[in-house]
């Protein structure tokens, strides 16, 4: 918890200091004045003064501000900051600094993905592979479908995929969604329909299919047939009784047809077959050896220009499904529990950390984009509630008086703190066992 919280407070420290450092530097470019530069919202703690701009630490952890004189009231009036009194800059000049946080995130993200990869990152294997299944969850909507180990997932709701990677991202946003999925197979084109499950505990949509994986023993579970048998770490299974194994699902598929019977497993070890003989232990009348799925990856370390590219990339593509998961969530059609707190970041965080650098620089990236795309939401408070405000000043050909921008704030400020509520509500969910959830009303099952 300690390793969480440390993570959480370094995360969203740089992240908000980057996106109100846009606001800063452009307001210092259009030649605003700068009264307060805040981490945190309330009564200041500690800080200095330098020129005219007090650089201060606040009470409530929760975000920062830019005080800029002559960008009318933002969210500093409704959350303890003094009010300014200096006449309103040009609506140009509001645009561009405010247009300035939210950019500084997307320039931030692009930066700490692509630093990323420069350091090394590890990718699944297959995550670039054209999106073949190797297999199907029986119990899953795959199966439910039709769908078969050997098709090729051609597009999803008219999305065209070609990797397996945009087929994970394009099901993970579809959850409890009737789905069109178009699939080659046997060189015929066919459309199914399919309804992903929703994931128990972050409501993500989950088909039941998965990629092509070598036949590779990554580790023995303690006290299984497997390590009765002899099977080791690092050993290739080639055949099941004589049956060939090309990937680890026909592993499964041939395993669970032999609960408790002696089974001939050959190995390529070292580079040289190896027979030996396995009983299959029955969990639920279906054989087990108690061999994991095969996770393989590659490292991924690219040079600075082209890491700077795949990170654009990677930043488009996240885009992409973010918004509609925001759009599923407006019409009704996703859970808020894809929506991650306080809570759950400083969980992520605090993982990423554990994991590696390049695991934090990476999460990084991540919620700095995720910061971008929520502030340019048209809600008041937030720097694109901001922008809608003066797009309908625009129109008007006048600006509207501060105290209606007053009040229109304050709304949007308790929007946000429900908002807040909720995703608080949902991050305790979401780390509570399975024992009590299923006491909870209408969460529980």
């Amino acid at each position: 918890m300690i390793i969480n919280l440390l993570a959480l407070i370094v995360v969203l420290g740089v992240l908000v200091f980057l996106h109100e450092g846009g606001h800063f530097l452009a307001a210092r470019a259009v030649g605003a004045k700068v009264s307060v530069f805040s981490l945190g919202f309330g009564r200041r703690l500690f800080g200095f003064r330098r020129r005219e701009t007090d650089y201060r630490v606040s009470l409530i952890p929760l975000g920062g501000y830019v005080r800029i004189e002559g960008l009318g009231p933002d969210e500093s009036d409704v959350a303890g900051a003094e009010a300014s009194s200096e006449e309103l800059l040009s609506r140009w000049r509001r645009a561009v600094i405010l247009i300035s946080g939210p950019l500084a995130n997307v320039v931030g993200a692009i930066g700490f993905i692509a630093l990323a990869f420069m350091v090394g990152v590890p990718v699944p294997a297959w995550q670039d592979d054209p999106p073949v299944v190797g297999w199907v969850d029986p119990a899953s909507p795959a199966a439910t479908a039709g769908i078969l180990a050997g098709d090729l997932v051609l597009e999803l709701d008219g999305q065209r995929l070609e990797t397996w990677r945009e087929l994970q991202l394009a099901t993970l946003s579809r959850p409890e969604r009737a789905t069109e999925m178009r699939i080659r197979r046997e060189g015929q084109e066919l459309v199914v329909e399919m309804t992903p499950e929703a994931d128990a505990r972050y409501g993500l949509g989950h088909a039941g299919l998965a990629p092509p994986l070598p036949a590779d023993v990554p580790r023995v579970a303690a006290g299984s047939a497997a390590a009765a048998a002899g099977i080791t770490a690092g050993d290739r299974i080639v055949a099941i009784d004589g049956e060939p194994v090309t990937h680890f699902f026909d592993l499964v598929r041939l395993v669970s047809s032999r609960p408790g019977q002696p089974t001939t497993v050959t190995v390529l070890r070292d580079g040289e077959p190896l027979d030996l003989t396995a009983t299959p232990r029955s969990e639920a009348g279906v054989g087990r050896l108690g061999i994991p799925a095969p996770n393989p990856t590659v490292m991924k370390r690219l040079g600075p220009f082209r890491a700077v590219r795949e990170a654009a990339v990677e930043c488009r593509l996240m885009t992409r499904e973010t918004l509609r998961v925001l759009r599923r969530m407006v019409t009704g059609q996703a859970s808020m529990r894809q929506m991650s707190g306080p809570i759950e970041i400083a969980r992520f965080s605090g993982e990423a950390a554990r994991t590696g650098i390049d695991a934090f620089i990476w999460l990084m990236g991540i919620i700095s984009l995720q910061l971008a795309i929520f502030n340019l939401l048209p809600v008041p408070v937030l720097d694109g509630g901001h922008l809608a405000i003066l797009g309908v000043e625009t129109a008007m050909r006048r600006d509207l008086s501060f105290r209606t921008k007053e009040r229109i704030l304050t709304v949007g400020f308790w929007l946000i703190i429900a908002l807040i509520a909720v995703v608080l509500f949902n991050d305790v969910l979401k780390n509570l066992p399975p024992s009590v959830l299923r006491f909870i009303p209408g969460v529980g099952q």
